[in-house]
């Protein structure tokens, strides 16, 4: 990755002044941000109703997000500061019913949705094998739903988005009042309430399950936009791209609110669709230029939304950020920024602390975390090795939020003295992560698994900060300066951004997720959830771990492979891993069919606990494995493989190679094979693959393999 001196001189002395107006903050906020939040009040601005919908009221405090006097002195709240505390403001107000509804499909979690108001909200998920069980286990609610299908949703486009915009209402509203509001912006003057931010999706786009739940959860002002962008990895062109920044600043004028300058009332824009990540930059506009004395080339992109939401003279009136994807892994983004509280942070630094990588190691943002009660976990210098990252995936990546640096491209990452890791390399989650990561390229084809942000996103990451293209080093702010920001309650995303002056030009990070999203610090109080409401028999609402404990009494009565199979699954979404494990067991003595009918279901639970043999077993009874449960295997065995005597059970791993980067898993095989079986074996094992192999650039790599076998 290429550094910038001269940029990066300009950034430290704007740091200092940054520093020392978050030092003042951080001083008159004290040990407890939540007793500022407590008396927080805007009126007109961010004003939160009660739950009977009246307007909450009273004088603005000293810990309004107008400002605080200190000594008789005014000192305005810095506009990212503001923004996050009436963003945690709503979550801290709106009541949490402390349960998770699974449903089957798109109209149904468009109706659930539709039940939300200001008596309370919860997590609505469209339940899937992946992401719903793994919200679930870091939600950890009283009570899992599951509700049948409702049906369709109509194929009318103004259809869809009248049902989407009545959800919205009704999360707005409390049932009984006398209100009747025809739009949101109707529903959140009747509440006293101004929106802060700005939702822009698509009912065409799968996407929209992120839009909505975000504009009803956050009261953001809501723009439906027909047409395609093209692809995540697609480039913007330049017209393209003064259109789309032009459509977004005009929709947000027609609110009426002011919001072309930082700290007005808009100070934040989401797109949820599909849309190049890269674009051109429009020659001799000011708004998207690069940064001055960047050395860019015709035909170099910029990131697309870090040129978004920016005046004529290229000072910025917001940040924006993108989320695409399905519909289940869009919801799931939607529900993991709205509802959970992260509490553990992983730091990994593979940068010399020296020179100019040295300013963005990562040592003094784990001092802030743990100062903000973030169990902490640091991997750095020679043990952020390839080997103690490899020791580190044997069970799975248990971060929520995570700080990495490293060095490579879009498909490959470098640990310590720049060895090379691949997106095979990419950590299985057990929870939902939020994401700061200083590499080239990451995010460059986002959608594709086989690069290393695709990889991420896959996995469950649901906030992002990466380049999507060379990025320049000084592109990114300091993990020591996000992680600060952050503790002091800005938004992750708004906090992995230059903000100001000559720095804040368009550079090539781009940011995927919430922008209003924040990290409370685990220090504060949260408030407690409201018990769950009885189910509602007429929608067929039922309890999903009743049902898997009624499935396991069934399974243990009938023996029948598909009763053991239905309690697995239930056991596993519903979140008990301890319970799902002692299943496999059972349903492991019980044959081969039942056996194969839970070995998917069950490996998740048994790779989360580091069970390998048991994992083993179960994979062993998989007639498919999915990519994910490949890497499951490998990133729980290949540091095992160096205790494998049987020649065996190598040339049964050397058939599970994953196909897309053969040398991967080769690479540290076959000195394994060599050690049991020989050179020859090896060499064989190897050849085989090269044999079938059609990609150039793997068959020398498999080459240069074989020549290190002897």
């Amino acid at each position: 990755m290429a550094t910038y001196s001269a940029a990066e001189r300009l950034r430290y002395l704007r740091g200092m002044v940054v520093k020392k107006k978050r030092q003042t903050w951080r001083s008159l906020l004290g040990a407890g941000v939540v007793a500022v939040i407590a008396t927080v009040h805007v009126q007109g601005q961010g004003a939160l109703p009660s739950q009977d919908g009246a307007s909450s009221g009273g004088a603005a405090s000293a810990g309004s997000p107008q400002g605080t006097q200190v000594q008789g002195q005014q000192i305005p709240m810095p506009w990212p500061m503001k923004i996050g505390l009436q963003s945690f403001q709503v979550s801290m107000r709106l009541p949490v019913v402390d349960q998770v509804v699974l449903v089957p499909d798109a109209a149904t979690y468009l109706d659930e949705i539709g039940r939300w108001d200001l008596r309370g909200r919860w997590p609505v998920l469209i339940e899937d094998a992946k992401y719903a069980p793994m919200f679930v286990r870091a939600f950890k609610p009283a009570r899992v739903v599951r509700r049948p299908s409702m049906g369709s949703l109509p194929a009318g486009r103004a259809e869809r988005e009248a049902l989407a915009q009545q959800a919205i209402i009704h999360a707005w509203t409390v049932p009984g009042k006398d209100m009747s509001p025809k739009t949101p912006a109707e529903a959140y003057a009747a509440v006293g309430f101004q929106p802060f931010g700005a939702m822009f999706a698509s009912m065409d786009d799968p996407a929209w399950t992120a839009a909505v739940a975000l504009t009803a959860g956050r009261g953001q002002a809501p723009f439906w936009v027909a047409g395609s962008l093209g692809q995540p990895s697609d480039t913007l062109a330049s017209e393209q791209y003064r259109t789309l920044a032009q459509q977004v600043e005009d929709a947000v004028r027609s609110t009426g609110l002011p919001s072309m300058q930082l700290g007005d009332a808009i100070d934040a824009v989401t797109i949820c669709l599909s849309m190049p990540l890269k674009a051109d930059p429009p020659r001799g506009s000011r708004a998207q230029a690069v940064p001055q004395g960047l050395p860019s080339k015709a035909g170099e992109p910029v990131a697309t939304v870090d040129g978004l939401c920016r005046n004529e003279d290229g000072s910025r009136w917001a940040v924006a950020s993108n989320i695409f994807g399905d519909e289940v892994r869009s919801a799931y983004v939607a529900m993991s920024s709205l509802f959970l509280a992260p509490r553990s942070a992983w730091l990994i630094n593979t940068y010399a602390a020296d020179g100019e990588w040295a300013k963005y190691g990562l040592t003094n943002a784990a001092s802030l975390l743990r100062t903000a009660q973030f169990d902490v976990f640091e991997l750095s210098g020679a043990k952020a090795s390839v080997v103690g990252w490899l020791n580190m995936l044997m069970s799975g990546c248990k971060a929520e939020v995570m700080f990495m640096n490293s060095m490579g491209n879009m498909d490959f990452f470098k640990m310590w003295q720049e060895v090379e890791c691949f997106p095979e390399d990419v950590p299985v989650l057990h929870h939902p992560l939020a994401l700061h990561l200083i590499h080239s390229w990451s995010m460059t084809s986002a959608q594709v698994r086989e690069t290393v942000g695709g990889r991420w996103l896959e996995s469950g990451t649901y906030a992002y900060a990466g380049s999507v293209y060379e990025p320049y080093l000084v592109a990114f702010v300091p993990p020591e300066v996000v992680a600060a920001r952050a503790a002091d309650l800005m938004p992750f995303l708004v906090a992995s951004r230059w903000l100001e002056g000559p720095i804040d030009a368009t550079w090539r990070v781009t940011l995927f997720g919430d922008p209003l999203m924040v990290l409370p610090p685990p220090s504060q109080p949260r408030l407690p959830r409201v018990p769950p409401p009885e189910l509602d028999a007429a929608k067929g609402e039922k309890d999903l771990r009743a049902d898997a404990r009624a499935a396991l009494v069934a399974a243990k009565g009938s023996g029948a492979a598909a009763d053991y199979a239905t309690a697995m699954s239930d056991v596993v979404r519903g979140g008990d891993d301890s319970l799902a494990i002692q299943l496999w067991t059972l349903a492991a003595s019980k044959g081969d069919d039942v056996r194969a009918a839970c070995a998917s279901s069950a490996l998740g639970p048994l790779f989360r606990a580091r069970e390998a043999d048991a994992f083993l077993s179960a994979y062993k009874a998989l007639a498919s494995p999915s990519p994910v449960e490949q890497d499951m295997l490998w990133q729980l065995w290949t540091q095992q493989l160096g205790s494998i005597k049987d020649p065996e059970t190598l040339a049964w791993f050397a058939k599970q190679v994953r196909p897309v980067r053969p040398f991967v898993d080769l690479g540290r095989l076959a000195p394994e094979i060599k050690r049991v079986s020989g050179s020859n074996a090896a060499l064989e094992a190897v050849g085989a693959w090269l044999l079938k192999e059609q990609s150039e650039s793997n068959r020398t790599r498999l080459k240069e393999l074989m020549a290190k076998i002897p």
